[in-house]
């Protein structure tokens, strides 16, 4: 396994920093860039009502674009994954989950990014909205279950995560 020797800032914002690390392989060091995200990492939520998935359309400034996503957001400081998760559902999408499971973690770009964002289904859901920071209202789409592929080849930007939080629900988790 190879060993971190040092790690030291090169550079920070307030969404996040950039680390150099000093890495030992075996005889050789390498440095690596790393982008670190500001916080405890993020939550994204598969929200089911009988056989529908539900979604949200929210503006992504990196492509200036509206992309296609489930509920997420960052995990608050002190707040658990679980916690996390409800309160994003209830600012983004007006539910709260009775049942709440976390399936797994997944990470953007691991070579280079310490991201790390937590896939959790929500079921049992009714109305429950709280204020959000978003700085305009997120479109709420439904969708039957069986037909979230179609509809997703449609779209023309589609956050990655939400591919992968499929594919493990599909793979791991579906009864």
């Amino acid at each position: 396994m190879p060993k971190i020797l040092k790690t030291e800032s090169i550079f920070e914002s307030k969404l996040f920093k950039i680390n150099k690390s000093f890495i030992q392989f075996n005889s050789q060091v390498l440095e690596y860039e790393i982008i670190c995200g500001a916080g405890n990492g993020a939550v994204m939520i598969l929200p089911f009502i009988n056989d529908e998935i539900i979604l949200i359309k929210e503006y992504a400034a990196s492509v200036d674009n509206y992309m296609i996503t489930f509920p997420k957001g960052k995990i608050d400081k002190n707040e658990s994954i679980l916690d996390a998760a409800n309160r994003e559902l209830q600012e983004e999408v007006g539910l709260k989950a009775e049942n709440l499971k976390l399936i797994k973690e997944v990470h953007l770009a691991p070579g280079y990014i310490n991201h790390t964002t937590h896939i959790v289904i929500a079921k049992d859901l009714h109305k429950s909205k709280l204020k959000g920071d978003e700085p305009d209202d997120l479109e709420v789409v439904r969708i039957k279950y069986k037909d979230i592929v179609k509809y997703l080849e449609k779209e023309e930007v589609v956050d990655s995560r939400v591919f992968s939080a499929l594919f493990i629900y599909e793979r791991y988790e579906k009864t």
